[in-house]
């Protein structure tokens, strides 16, 4: 005779890694409406643009692994930002499963005082360019 009910070993809970659809609501940047609802590439683009434009930490709504880095870097030799520049780009897209690298960082300092950066971000749904500037 057995001390637990048979249905002891039914799990009610299980903890399992969800993926969510890349669909979500597109936005037309020129009038700032929504344009209509989308997934694939374009949507990738829409990901890209919003994860590069949130400082990490700034913003509740967000989780503390959303967003970049980059506000400590101002003021930093241009040898120090172009270092950490490449790594902090990298880590903002590190949570999102659906990008799978980010290649072919340029630097261009050529403005006293700031720095610009442009990569690839290589998606499951293709390649997406990127910029970003100190």
């Amino acid at each position: 005779m057995a001390t637990l009910p048979e249905s002891a070993g039914v799990v009610i809970y299980e903890n399992k890694e969800k993926e969510y659809p890349t669909e979500t609501y597109l936005v037309d940047k020129s009038t700032s409406t929504v344009r209509n609802i989308g997934g694939g590439l374009e949507a990738m683009k829409q990901a890209v643009e919003i994860i590069l434009s949130v400082e990490r930490y700034q913003y509740q709504i967000y989780t503390a692994n959303f967003g970049r880095e980059l506000k400590k870097l101002i003021g930093k030799p241009p040898e120090y930002v172009t270092s950490m520049l490449k790594r902090r780009v990298q880590e903002a897209f590190s949570v999102d499963k659906r990008i799978l690298s980010v290649d072919n960082f340029l630097f261009d300092s050529s403005d006293l005082g700031t720095m610009k950066c442009t990569f690839d971000v290589k998606t499951v749904y293709g390649t997406v360019s990127g910029e970003v500037e100190t």
